[in-house]
């Protein structure tokens, strides 16, 4: 698995991203992820690289490469179950969680529309005081311009329906 990682990342997990990578042959193996703060709360919002498919956890207890892996899988392993994907995950990601790449995240689109679903999850979390689940799920029905207004769970299942190179 690749982990595109922001700065802010790298530093809370003390990893050492290389420069960037092409994207994965897998895109379902492809993440990016950043750190930022929802009032006093650390967050991470864990993002596929092709389909905007996001997963928001909590940043507390995550103080290195190893821990960041472990959480990012079962975070997004359980949201996944809740959001139907649970098959996605076994076929696509499962086997495939232990191996992970570091590097720069890079891509401005993906960043953009990170940035953009950080300001919805702290609206989510903080005014309309919305459970995790829900403000992931919120995530996924959001229509993105980089997936000409089609959403990122619909995105993601059509991935599945790609024929492979």
């Amino acid at each position: 698995m690749i982990f595109r990682i922001t700065q802010k990342l790298a530093k809370k997990i003390k990893a050492d991203p290389v420069p960037a990578m092409p994207p994965h042959d897998n895109p379902f193996l492809d993440w990016t992820a950043n750190l930022f703060m929802v009032s006093r709360w650390q967050c991470i919002l864990l993002t596929n690289s092709c389909s905007l498919y996001s997963v928001v956890f909590a940043g507390k207890g995550v103080s290195s490469e190893k821990t960041f892996v472990e959480a990012s899988t079962k975070a997004l392993y359980e949201y996944m179950v809740l959001d139907g994907c649970e098959n996605i995950f076994n076929a696509h990601i499962a086997s495939h969680a232990g191996t992970a790449t570091f590097c720069k995240a890079s891509d401005r689109r993906v960043l953009g529309s990170i940035n953009d679903f950080a300001l919805h999850t702290r609206v989510y979390l903080l005014e309309m005081g919305l459970p995790g689940p829900l403000v992931n799920a919120r995530l996924n029905d959001m229509p993105m311009s980089m997936l000409e207004r089609t959403y990122p769970k619909k995105a993601l299942l059509a991935l599945v329906s790609q024929p492979k190179l």
